[in-house]
């Protein structure tokens, strides 16, 4: 019961921010990048969240920084997951020299922490928002690669794709038809758990100051912008923590709900399969 309704919170959670960025323009009525009243004023009925050194509404601040966060995450990890993903498929489903060099390609690629190849691709490519996705999104395929892969061979064993590969049907067509769909929510799981790791990868290199726009009204560089005023005032990194932890334990929780649940159905099935 307690899961369910830490999952009913996340999905709530999650829904609200991105009604927020969808609706931003509508929600706030002044502009992000100009200021608006006097700086580092305490959250009023003017600003309900306050304003920040240079006396931007934080509230409308906040609400277009979440299309920026939530874009750049869900940008960078659906460019981990098509790569990681079809790359795992190839693995799986070929095996022999295209698997073993898969793999070895994405151990190889694993032994450079996700974040030091994300600075190296910023310093090859230079600051700014599109460089940031890509070097998360990039830095991220492997290790989906390699789970991606597992999940594939499993659904791959199943009776069913067997019986397709005895009645002549190709590799492509079992593929599509059988394992990717039987594969589908385990990888559902792992995609929510790499856009939790993708989105905390681009607000930690927007927080850097790598973003190439100062003013941009992004979570991880407002939060960066708050830690100079943390005693004088604490409310301009409180909101962009707060949104930025909240939406990563929501995503987390989402995706251990939906693991669980395929957990027990599995099991469900299992014994059925027994009991007949």
């Amino acid at each position: 019961m307690i899961r369910r309704a830490l999952a009913v919170a996340s999905v709530a959670w999650l829904v609200l921010i991105s009604l927020g960025a969808l609706l931003a323009p509508l929600l706030s009525g002044t502009d992000p990048i100009q200021p608006v009243g006097p700086p580092l004023a305490a959250p009023s009925a003017g600003f309900g969240l306050g304003t920040d050194a240079l006396g931007r509404d934080l509230l409308t601040r906040m609400l277009f920084g979440a299309r920026f966060s939530l874009a750049s995450g869900l940008l960078a990890a659906s460019l981990a997951v098509g790569i990681g993903g079809v790359a795992g498929l190839a693995a799986a489903m070929h095996g022999g020299w295209i698997e073993r060099a898969i793999v070895w390609a994405a151990n190889a690629m694993l032994a450079i922490p996700g974040l030091l190849l994300a600075l190296m691709l910023l310093t090859a490519m230079g600051p700014g928002v599109t460089t940031i996705v890509l070097a998360v999104g990039l830095g991220g395929a492997p290790g989906f690669a390699r789970l991606a892969r597992a999940a594939f061979l499993a659904a791959r064993q199943s009776d069913f794709v067997r019986a397709s590969h005895a009645l002549g049907a190709g590799p492509r067509w079992v593929a599509l038809r059988h394992v990717v769909p039987n594969a589908g929510t385990a990888l559902l799981s792992l995609a929510t758990t790499q856009f939790a790791w993708a989105f905390l990868g681009t607000t930690t290199l927007t927080f850097l100051g790598l973003a190439g726009n100062p003013s941009l009204p992004e979570w991880g560089a407002m939060l960066n912008e708050g830690r100079l005023h943390l005693i004088d005032a604490p409310h301009l990194a409180l909101w962009p923590g707060a949104a930025i932890t909240l939406t990563i334990l929501s995503v987390q929780l989402l995706g251990n709900w939906i693991t669980r649940r395929q957990a027990g159905a599995d099991a469900r099935r299992a014994a059925a399969q027994i009991g007949s």
